[in-house]
């Protein structure tokens, strides 16, 4: 007997004696129960014996009953079932035996039975859980709750509820629900009515008295959080959010992730479903190397593949404090989790001999070269730099990869790269040339993924921003129309690592990165959040900087998107376009020289003579911008 169900177990025997009582009553209508039980014991007593052996085999003693949800009823329905299954079979071999009180025993008893013994076990289980809730619900803190509408009143909403009645610490008093579905509107979920839809928003928080709103639908897209905002903030609500879906803990809603909403949130496209079993299937018990770890798609790199299980995980970086914050974050994540080996190493990509070293030492199967100056203006006032880290660097990086035989390498390229007009796309589009010419050369998955901006990154438009606002100065944008693609942090790593899964060799993936996004309705959104009216604060408009266009793309004019097996992850095809010319290796060996003489203007010329810089840059705008 398990010690910790023994007040459920006595509850159960005695549930199945009255169920036994009753079916009998029921069966013969009869008031002299015991009468009529007589001449068919002791088989009438089978239940006693059969059903709670067969409720320890289902683990009914093994639930914790204060969570119990549908699957429950579930497991309480089979071991009835099985149990007057069971009972009903040994009946009939007792009949062939003539046992005593077999003979004549009416068989539709024990169906009678399994109905109230899954009524009475189901029952008393259910009203155990009810007086759990109530009983915490009744805790002196839910007059400090923050009384809340929930927008979506489908799994995530109900998830939500259970666990605010569950957790008062939480602090959230869930009085009602919004949703769009009409058919909705009236009914009840967790005891609480649906109030109408979000139109009906007004009306509802006035009725219940809400402080805030919560929006409880992790797969709604920016259009929709961007709209709830609004609605929200008229009506003076803190409007808070559940994260995406991939962001949660096997799909489950916690409330320490219930959180305001954020950019990132108004960044959400239709749901890209990631499949973590892509990246396992080449990263697990692998020795994979990250250059340029210490950044912001490195480090975050490097969280993801940690999560994967690789054999060993090594961060280059020639950062020291970033290589030092990341080296100690992965260090503690691999404590805790076990088994894989982190390294962080001081290196620069611009130094053949120390790639070489690194490379033959740690012999990593996956290389993802994430190592850049990927700063617009900074690059374009110092191009020889630019060419040493992204030409040189890239080079010196795959010559040691093909040279020590590393079966895969993924470069992170930028949407920059398409028809260059500054000098951080032209190097990083000879960055792809160089990646496509040596997978071709020695046949093995050596790819380039290209997409643009990230929120978050470093030399991101955000921290400018919220600086200017702290400061109380104008947001400054180079042009009111200017556009950039846009994608969170973490959904773009995730589907590096699922481009990264590809057999083929030489190919260029391009990230679906949605619409393109004006910088001024980020800035605008940005204000929103901080709980300013848009309209109170002044813009600025300085003027497009060299090497800064209107608007950016993601595929060359001789490009097709064409969809591959992962969703999310585009094939820039055919690639008639990225096909590295002849002379590849002369042509750096040109920029190289020009760069270690810190000839900026023989490098620009360079550049333009190949035709990967569309134009020659003139000096830089001095103007502080966002963009």
């Amino acid at each position: 007997m398990i010690p910790r169900g023994r007040h459920l177990f006595a509850y159960d025997l005695v549930a199945t004696s009255v169920a036994i009582i009753l079916s009998f009553a029921i069966r013969f209508e009869a008031n002299d129960i015991l009468a009529t039980m007589s001449p068919y014991l002791p088989v009438a007593l089978l239940p006693l014996l059969i059903n709670p052996a067969i409720y320890v085999a289902f683990g009914l003693y093994r639930r914790e009953w204060r969570y119990a949800s549908i699957r429950e009823l579930y497991a309480i329905a089979a071991a009835v079932i099985v149990a007057s299954a069971l009972a009903f079979s040994v009946l009939i071999v007792l009949a062939l035996f003539d046992v005593p009180g077999s003979t004549g025993f009416p068989r539709s008893v024990f169906f009678i039975e399994a109905l109230l013994s899954g009524a009475l076990v189901g029952g008393g289980r259910f009203l155990v859980r009810a007086s759990l809730e109530r009983r915490r619900g009744g805790n002196e803190s839910e007059a400090e709750a923050l009384v809340t509408l929930v927008y979506g009143a489908g799994e995530a909403g109900a998830m939500v509820t259970r666990l605010a009645d569950r957790d008062p610490v939480a602090a959230i008093a869930v009085v009602g629900y919004i949703d769009d579905d009409p058919r909705k509107r009236g009914s009840k979920l967790m005891g609480r009515s649906v109030l109408g839809g979000l139109a009906d928003l007004g009306q509802a928080a006035s009725s219940t008295g809400a402080e805030a709103l919560l929006i409880a639908m992790p797969s709604a897209d920016g259009v929709v959080i961007r709209r709830t905002l609004e609605a929200g903030r008229k009506l003076g609500l803190a409007v808070r959010t559940v994260p995406p879906l991939r962001e949660l803990v096997s799909g489950q809603v916690q409330l320490s992730k219930i959180r305001p909403v954020s950019l990132d949130d108004l960044l959400r496209r239709d749901s890209i479903q990631i499949d973590p079993e892509v990246g396992a299937s080449y990263l697990n018990a692998a020795s994979v190397l990250v250059t340029g770890g210490g950044g912001t798609i490195g480090s975050e790199l490097a969280r993801q593949i940690l999560a994967l299980g690789p054999r060993t995980l090594t961060i280059i970086d020639n950062h020291e404090w970033a290589l030092w914050a990341i080296d100690r974050e992965l260090s503690e994540l691999a404590a805790s989790s076990g088994g894989v080996q982190v390294r962080s190493i001081l290196a620069d990509v611009r130094s053949a001999q120390a790639i070489d070293t690194v490379i033959r030492q740690i012999k990593p199967d996956v290389v993802f070269h994430a190592a850049a100056l990927k700063h617009v203006p900074i690059v374009e006032r110092f191009p020889s730099e630019g060419v040493l880290t992204n030409v040189v660097g890239t080079r010196n990086v795959l010559r040691s990869c093909a040279s020590a035989a590393v079966g895969r390498f993924v470069l992170i390229s930028t949407d920059k790269a398409v028809e260059a007009a500054s000098v951080m796309g032209a190097t990083k589009r000879i960055a792809e040339h160089l990646t496509v010419s040596t997978a071709r050369r020695i046949g093995r998955p050596y790819t380039a993924v290209r997409f643009g901006n990230v929120l978050g990154s470093s030399g991101s438009v955000i921290p400018i921003f919220e600086r200017q606002l702290e400061q109380g100065r104008p947001i400054t944008i180079t042009h009111p129309d200017v556009t950039r693609y846009f994608m969170t942090i973490s959904e773009a790593v995730s589907l590096i690592l699922e481009a990264g899964a590809t057999k083929e060799d030489g190919e260029v993936y391009v990230l679906d990165m949605g619409k393109p996004i004006r910088i001024v309705d980020l800035a605008r959104d940005l204000i929103a959040l901080r709980g300013q009216d848009p309209d109170s604060i002044d813009f600025v408009f300085t003027g497009l900087r060299p090497g800064e266009r209107l608007h950016e793309t993601l595929f060359y004019a001789a490009e097709s998107a064409q969809p591959t097996e992962h969703p999310g992850v585009l094939r820039a095809g055919p690639n008639g376009s990225i096909t590295a010319p002849i002379d590849l290796d002369e042509v750096i060996d040109r920029l190289e020289t020009a760069a270690l003489d810190r000839d900026d203007q023989a490098v620009r010329a360079i550049l333009h003579e190949r035709r990967y810089l569309a134009h020659l840059a003139s000096s830089p705008h001095p103007a502080e911008s966002a963009v």
